[in-house]
């Protein structure tokens, strides 16, 4: 009996483990998916700045829920964000290559996330599974004494 505490007590301890690390992973993969939605976003303004003739007006936000209106003097060209703080100025159809291979990259990310999430809740239902038979083993062999 006291064998099977004990196996019940490192069930329990390595559950909570996996169960931390799903949640890590769960919450990677929250982050990961708005990182490609805003790159998404910023593919399909590009996009439809393409399509776009003549002056262009947009909406320049200056904080607190406040805009200034304001026209693109360049549609041709973006500046592009391409990490650590540096920013490069490429033509459109090269900063929506460079947003579209970043956002497979994400998608790549999202798999393997969604992957190992996956194996971990296989871990997590083995673990419970062996736990619940390590009770029932428990249960049955329990007798009142008189």
């Amino acid at each position: 009996m006291a064998e099977d505490t004990k196996k019940l007590e490192e069930l329990a301890y390595q559950y909570q483990l996996l169960q931390a690390q799903a949640q890590l992973l769960a919450q990677n993969l929250e982050l990961l998916t708005l990182g490609k939605n805003e790159f998404q976003a910023v593919k399909e303004t590009l996009e439809g700045l393409k399509k776009e003739e003549g002056a262009v007006e947009i909406l320049v936000p200056i904080g607190a829920g406040s805009f200034l209106k304001g026209k693109i003097l360049d549609a041709k060209n973006a500046i592009v964000s391409v990490g650590a703080g540096y920013a490069v100025e490429k033509s459109l159809d090269d900063s929506i290559a460079y947003l579209e291979k970043r956002i497979k990259e994400y998608e790549e990310a999202i798999a393997k996330t969604q992957e190992a999430l996956k194996k971990l809740e296989v871990q997590l239902g083995d673990l419970a599974k062996k736990a619940q038979e390590i009770q029932q083993k428990q249960a049955m062999g329990f007798s009142v004494k008189k």
